[in-house]
């Protein structure tokens, strides 16, 4: 992503726009577009039709419609507003990361009920994608933990809502990508988790149809389920791949000490067309 980022003390009244250009994850497709960081979410979003978080959605999610070239970044408004230990209910402002979180709640026992497969993504994000999980299968989406959002409409007012107040809109804005309106605040219960680390296993599997009935038969005593589908192969081995399962380590499991997550590759990065050649897949594929 290249943007022109204008950071605003807090008042109504936006800056003039600068020349920039935003994208997301794939830098495709690039628009011209300028964010504006504030910690005053709700001051920010009056003016600008669209909140941008990290900036990592597929596609073109996270860029202004033709004819817009203001959005307000979400991720300088990243407070804690409460939380409670007795519950795991925790409210926070829209731009606060899952990684921050992770860093925050995962050493005191306490993580996200879902959470998809990055931590580069604001708790707003995960509204707004109603995300899903490794263990979707039966924990459900994001959406199903969120108890209530503080939200800026269309006519400008801000409307509190949850399941029991303003339900439709609630409703609507989970999983609704921002069509709803701005996500300022978000409230959502924590599970307690045993330890920091997961226990994991890893089983090769031949084709698809043993791979479909493999992943039914760990989901019934596995909370976390994922797969490596190798689809270049061919018959037999056509879906060909490798499953895994994972569930929280108990306490006398775990290491000692917090994971480390080590350093990141910046992203977007650009690689080489003939990495993605076809050739290329089948070797990895076959590797794995």
């Amino acid at each position: 992503m290249t943007s022109t980022v204008c950071d605003l003390p807090g008042g109504p009244s936006l800056p003039p726009i600068s020349s920039g250009t935003l994208s997301g994850w794939g830098r495709f497709p690039t628009v011209p577009g300028v964010e504006h960081a504030s910690e005053r979410l709700d001051h920010v979003t009056r003016d600008v039709p669209l909140t941008r978080g990290l900036g990592r959605a597929y596609g073109d999610a996270a860029l202004p419609a033709a004819g817009d070239l203001r959005v307000a970044g979400s991720t300088r408004a990243d407070r804690i507003l409460a939380f409670d230990v007795g519950s795991g209910v925790l409210t926070a402002e829209a731009g606060l990361t899952l990684e921050e979180l992770y860093r925050i709640f995962l050493p005191r026992g306490f993580f996200t009920p879902v959470s998809p497969g990055t931590r580069f993504v604001t708790l707003g994000g995960m509204v707004a994608c109603d995300v899903h999980g490794k263990n979707h299968h039966g924990a459900g989406t994001f959406g199903r933990y969120v108890s209530s959002l503080k939200i800026r409409v269309a006519d400008g007012s801000v409307v509190s809502c949850s399941r029991t107040e303003h339900d439709e809109l609630f409703r609507a804005t989970l999983g609704g990508m921002g069509l709803t309106g701005h996500v300022l605040e978000v409230t959502v219960a924590l599970a307690r988790v045993p330890s920091s680390w997961i226990v994991s296993e890893t089983e090769r599997v031949p084709d698809i149809g043993a791979f479909i009935e493999a992943l039914k038969t760990a989901g019934r005593d596995w909370p976390m389920t994922a797969g490596w589908i190798d689809c270049l192969s061919r018959r037999p081995a056509l879906g060909r791949g490798i499953l895994y399962r994972g569930r929280w380590a108990e306490a006398h499991e775990a290491p000692a000490g917090f994971p480390h997550l080590g350093s990141s590759i910046p992203v977007p990065f650009t690689m080489p067309d003939r990495v993605l050649a076809p050739f290329v897949g089948k070797a990895f594929n076959t590797v794995n």
